[in-house]
């Protein structure tokens, strides 16, 4: 059950419910950070709808129409599931005081949800990325100071991110192996004079366009940080815990998450030629909701990232995707990494595919093995 299609199901129950037109209906992305425990994901539709009905509800207040709108969507929701429409058959769908939709999806919606999320960008755009074009992409070490380069990367993030959900068809994504090399840190450059050019030859163009996405004000403090040693303007004086290979990265960490999760599937794979045969194994939904949530939640991200021109907003979920990984991948205290890869190969499969398309988009390369 990917966003998309439920927002599509609810919007259905809707026009059912109030006979109205399509377009009197505002779209809104189901959120599974919205929805209260255990459902998988809320809808917000009611609250919105309630202005759009006007005279169609009887005198009252606005929480009473709320409630009695998200009411009579999920009596529509639960009489689709009667005649059999597939997309309805929820384990439960509820309403709640703020009268947002609550659905509890069934473990064949949760895995569907996570074989969708597999293809990155059809699932995070909602088509195949097979337009034609370049993606824009400017040489950071052309800027003279670091912040016009940070003006740079922050121009191509917002350029890739609107050619990604704008009306034309974008162009292929990333290609299928991306190596760890930089074409800063491991080539001998005799170009690199600049400030912005002496930063690229310390921390690379990969943690310098994260660094330079990461935050919301275009024009920046001296010495702001976004963390603990995360200066939003590095330097090759000061370059801070940008410079390392290690967790303290966010960039590093996002790439190594996306190389972790493609290498776990290449485990899997040597694993089944010497066993011989998939597993069999039980529902495992439980042990990664919290990376499927986040999944679910991506293709809205990106939305609001592109309609507030905003990469930060990108970045942050990312990061977010990325805690949940790891924590999924090391909170087994039975099973190791590879093992977990292939009882539940779908997790890292999702993981990857939304990781890969969303660096991809801020101009960072993915790599594809560790």
């Amino acid at each position: 059950m990917t966003p998309r299609v439920l927002e599509s199901l609810v919007r259905r129950a809707a026009r059912r419910a109030f006979d109205i037109d399509d377009v009197d209906i505002p779209f809104v992305w189901p959120r599974a950070d919205q929805a209260e425990e255990p459902a998988d994901a809320a809808v917000a539709l009611p609250p919105r709808l309630v202005g759009r009905l006007g005279g169609r509800l009887p005198k009252g207040r606005d929480d009473a129409h709320r409630l009695m709108v998200c009411g009579r969507i999920i009596a529509q929701v639960d009489s689709m599931a009667e005649e059999g429409v597939v997309e309805a058959d929820f384990t439960d769908v509820s309403g709640d005081r703020r009268g947002f939709v609550n659905l509890t999806f069934t473990c064949p919606q949760r895995q569907n949800l996570l074989e969708a999320a597999a293809d990155g960008p059809r699932f995070l755009t909602g088509r195949p990325w097979d337009g034609a074009g370049e993606w824009p992409w400017t040489r950071l070490h052309e800027a003279g100071p670091v912040a016009q380069a940070r003006r740079y990367a922050r121009t191509d993030a917002r350029a890739r991110i609107a050619m990604a959900v704008g009306s034309v068809p974008p162009p292929p994504g990333p290609s299928d192996e991306t190596s760890w090399r930089d074409r800063y840190l491991d080539a001998e450059r005799v170009d690199l004079y600049t400030p912005a050019g002496r930063l690229l030859g310390r921390i690379g163009e990969d943690s310098a366009r994260v660094a330079f996405c990461r935050s919301l004000p275009e024009r920046p403090r001296e010495n702001e940080t976004t963390g603990r040693n995360l200066p939003v303007l590095p330097s090759a004086e000061h370059p801070g815990a940008w410079i390392r290979l290690t967790e303290d990265n966010p960039a590093f960490r996002m790439r190594y998450a996306h190389a972790h999760a493609l290498s776990s599937l290449r485990w899997r794979r040597d694993i089944l030629s010497h066993t011989g045969g998939e597993p069999q194994t039980r529902c495992r939904h439980r042990e990664n909701t919290k990376v499927r949530r986040l999944l679910f939640d991506g293709p809205g991200v990106l939305d609001t990232a592109a309609r507030r021109e905003e990469p930060h907003i990108l970045v942050r979920y990312l990061e977010a995707l990325t805690s949940a990984y790891d924590e999924w991948r090391r909170s087994s205290t039975t099973e190791d990494e590879p093992t977990r890869a292939v009882l539940d190969p779908a997790v890292p499969a999702a993981v990857a595919g939304v990781l890969g398309t969303g660096l991809f988009l801020l101009g960072v390369s993915a790599p594809t093995r560790l």
